[in-house]
Parts: structure tokens; sequence; C-alpha cells
């Protein structure tokens, strides 16, 4: 028995058994099911993977097919003074923090300069911005096109902003302009349409 453990050991040691990948980092969220996200209530229209790792603090991402392919975004309750995702680079390039006073305007350059310094973009250019109702609240919404450093590939994303007792909520659906984002932004726009905050 003792020599039993013994191998046993020296096979974990050595790497030999690992979990399997589907259950490391990822989570279902299954169809027509509301889903809270701390804050925002959604209900999706078919499965997504969510990826344990947080955007930023108050956020979740989803995906159907990878983040580079097609990511959806949640932002509930950001608070006055806190940045919309994750501080990558507080020398290089600082994360933008968040003022409860902004005006709609100002929602659509804070959401630029938190989405330019949470990836590096070589080029990002609002394509519309209009007011909406957004979780029940007036909000903004934003079409945009951005393009990855060394990376030719076009791509778009919508993201809609709001305001609610001094705390920031926005949902934001980005994927490559080829396929990808035409295809998944009907549901995308659906999910941000149910949701509730």
């Amino acid at each position: 028995m003792g020599l039993r453990r013994h191998a046993i050991a020296v096979v974990l040691a050595a790497g030999l058994l690992q979990a399997a990948p589907a259950s490391a980092g990822w989570k279902l969220i299954p169809a027509q099911h509301p889903v809270d996200l701390t804050g925002v209530t959604v209900t999706p229209q078919s499965d997504w993977n969510q990826a344990s790792r947080r955007p930023g603090k108050q956020g979740q991402a989803w995906t159907h097919d990878g983040f580079d392919l097609n990511g959806l975004e949640f932002f509930a309750g950001v608070a006055n003074g806190e940045s919309l995702y994750r501080e990558r680079n507080r020398k290089r390039n600082p994360m933008p923090k968040f003022d409860s006073g902004m005006l709609l305007p100002d929602l659509a350059d804070f959401f630029e300069r938190s989405f330019r310094a949470q990836i590096r973009l070589s080029s990002f250019a609002v394509v519309s911005s209009e007011p909406i109702t957004f979780g029940g609240h007036g909000g903004l919404r934003v079409r945009y096109e951005f393009a990855l450093l060394n990376d030719d590939l076009a791509r778009q994303g919508e993201v809609r902003l709001a305001v609610v007792n001094r705390k920031l909520y926005a949902a934001n659906f980005f994927a490559p302009s080829l396929h990808y984002f035409p295809v998944g932004l009907p549901e995308a726009t659906a999910i941000m349409d149910s949701a509730r905050f």
C-alpha cells in the first residue's frame, strides 16, 4: 500500500495527471435562463461560455467561440474612482477612472480610453453614438470599429453604458467584422435589451 501511494505521488508531482481542460476556467451559461451578474440580470438566447477571469472588478466576460472571435462583457456598479477593466500596466498605460459626474458623451470617451488601455489597439473609431434605454434607464449606445496591433483583421463592437445611482453599468459586444460581428450582434443586442438593474 505504501508503494502505491508513493507511485501516485510521483505521477502527480511529474504532472502526468491533470484536471480536464473543460473544467479549468470556464462555466457554461445555459440558454433561456436568467443570469444574475452581481447587480445585472440578463437572459441569453443560446448557451455561452463564461471565463473565470474577470475583465474588471465588477465585470464578467462571455464568449461563444473564444475571445478572438467574439466576446460579450458586462460591468455592474463600477463606482466613482474605479476603473472599468483590470489594471494591466499602471506606469506605462494607466487605466482611466470612472467619474460619476460624467455626461453621456463623456461615457463614450471613457469607454474608448478604457478599451484602448485593456486591448493593445492600432486604431479605434466611433461609427455611431446615440441615447438609448439600457437596463430600464437612460443610457448611451456606441457602435465602433477597431484593429489590434500587428493584425489586419477589421473588428467591430457595440457597447451600452448607463449611470445609475452614481455607478456605471455597461455591456460590450465585440467581434471580427467578417462574419462574427454581423452573425453575433442580433443575439448580443437581445441580451443587452434583456438587462435589468
